[in-house]
């Protein structure tokens, strides 16, 4: 983050810590999935769906690497993974026939997508352009200084637009939120956040 500014002083590495991790919060949040690689177990139990099922999906994706997948502590051998959506198909015979299954799986970037990693450099710039600007940080994303020298200067705020209101990430990630659109996710999040830049 400090190469992308051009800053070599530790004066502000505290603030740049923080809004990173802000960012990258509203980003999952936002995106209702998480992004580095990382470890999971996830069960599913025959009581969270309706009917057994051909294929389930995992709440992390991609898949980088596939432990194990049980059906009431007994493994399952055959089954098609795909691994850019986490969906992994039994192909002999149904899921959830019994009372619970269990996948050990790694999923998430090795390489954060450019996208995602192109919106935290830029929210975190604008939010540290405020700092020494002496903007102040609760402004939208849309910010301009009229100033009449060694008079008055005034910031007027131009964000308030409705996609920064339609939901309450959009104070956060403000005009990006459609950048984000494609790697939204309607499976449910879990585990720990874990910044997406350092």
């Amino acid at each position: 983050m400090k190469a992308y500014l051009g800053i070599t002083v530790n004066d502000y590495d505290a603030f740049l810590t923080e809004q990173i991790n802000i960012v990258s919060a509203a980003i999952e949040g936002y995106c209702g999935r998480k992004f580095n690689v990382a470890s999971y177990i996830q069960k599913f139990y025959k009581d969270d769906f309706e009917g057994p099922q051909k294929f389930l999906e995992t709440y992390h994706y991609p898949i980088t690497a596939l432990t194990s997948v049980e059906e009431n502590e007994e493994p399952v051998t055959d089954y098609r993974l795909q691994t850019a959506w986490g969906r992994i198909t039994n192909d002999t015979m149904f899921f959830l026939c019994g009372t619970e299954v269990e996948i050990s799986y790694s999923a998430g970037y090795a390489v954060l997508p450019y996208e995602i990693k192109s919106v935290v450099y830029s929210l975190v710039e604008e939010k540290y352009n405020r700092k020494i600007s002496g903007v102040p940080l609760n402004f939208g994303n849309d910010v301009q200084r009229i100033a009449i020298p060694g008079t008055i200067s005034v910031d007027f705020d131009y964000s308030l637009n409705t996609n920064e209101r339609k939901n309450k990430y959009g104070m956060i990630l403000g005009n990006y939120l459609n950048v984000l659109d494609s790697f939204r996710s309607s499976r449910v999040i879990i585990g720990d956040r874990i910044a997406y830049v350092s």
